[in-house]
């Protein structure tokens, strides 16, 4: 059966064109460093790097959300430590001022002291990380505590995924901590009656908040470390997500990347098969044209 120009010039293009393809294919693997840029470059290794990605997605996003979550229950942390320190201080005033041997005027001045320890708390209550207030529990978009003690916020705790399905607790809850929802102690309120006492010089009231403020101490001390506790998980769950991503990214490199010297020599030989091709398909076009003469 004899073979028409046209069948020639059709086969010379269609290896032309396959040439072509071959070498933008080595040169694209050369100039990227990736052996899979396009689903068809290898169909297998392509779904296998698109999980990849995704895990790395996902695992980037617990290890944002987790590190958000630590930063916060560390603010808080260092709320409550101050918090504890100027109650101290207040229980501190009660003992020396509870003693007989001080009178109404000192007792005054310790009054002005505690007004303004109870105004610090306030303060460090009022921690806030970029523009969520800690102890405000889901109501985090305002000053949780009032000027004058109010405790505005919800009595909400905030949980945070630290790994697929799985929540932990990132938040405190203020009212029971600070203002003793349940049966607890209500530090702001306790640093009124002191303050009150000691403007009237009532050493009886004074004597009564050295029990109640040492209980408030101990309160707040328990909660700083139950804080502590989600920190720490929160640590490792950030660390893990991070490990985990870097596997995933490592896993997804050796899938996509290109070995320089695999595709440098594979792309020489698909220039070289190019010139090939190109040189059979003149080769042909000359002959069957001499076929016309």
């Amino acid at each position: 059966m004899r073979i028409t120009d046209q069948q020639i010039y059709a086969l010379a293009n269609a290896n032309i064109q396959s040439a072509r393809q071959e070498q933008a294919t080595a040169q694209s693997q050369v100039s990227s460093g990736k052996a899979v840029v396009y689903p068809w470059d290898d169909a297998g290794n392509a779904g296998l790097v698109a999980v990849q990605a995704n895990q790395i997605e996902r695992e980037n996003a617990l290890a944002s959300v987790t590190g958000r979550a630590s930063d916060e229950l560390t603010a808080a942390d260092g709320a409550m430590d101050q918090v504890t320190t100027t109650l101290t201080r207040a229980h501190e005033l009660a003992v020396q001022l509870s003693n007989d041997t001080y009178n109404a005027s000192d007792r005054a001045n310790g009054a002005v002291e505690v007004q303004q320890l109870f105004a610090a708390v306030v303060s460090q209550l009022n921690v806030k990380v970029g523009d969520r207030y800690v102890f405000g529990g889901m109501k985090d978009g305002a000053p949780p505590f009032t000027a004058a003690g109010a405790y505005v916020g919800d009595a909400n705790v905030r949980q945070v995924e630290i790994a697929p399905g799985l929540m932990q607790d990132a938040s405190i809850r203020a009212d029971q901590a600070f203002k003793g929802s349940g049966g607890g102690i209500d530090v702001l309120t306790e640093l009124t009656n002191l303050q009150t006492a000691l403007s009237t010089n009532n050493a009886a009231g004074i004597r009564a908040a050295v029990q109640t403020l040492g209980d408030g101490i101990t309160q707040v001390s328990n909660f700083r470390s139950r804080a502590g506790g989600m920190q720490n998980v929160f640590d490792v769950a950030q660390a893990s997500a991070q490990q985990f991503g870097n596997s995933a990214t490592d896993a997804k490199s050796k899938l996509e990347d290109a070995d320089v010297f695999s595709a440098s020599t594979r792309l020489a030989a698909a220039q070289t098969g190019l010139q090939a091709t190109l040189s059979a398909a003149a080769q042909s076009f000359k002959l069957s044209l001499l076929d016309k003469l």
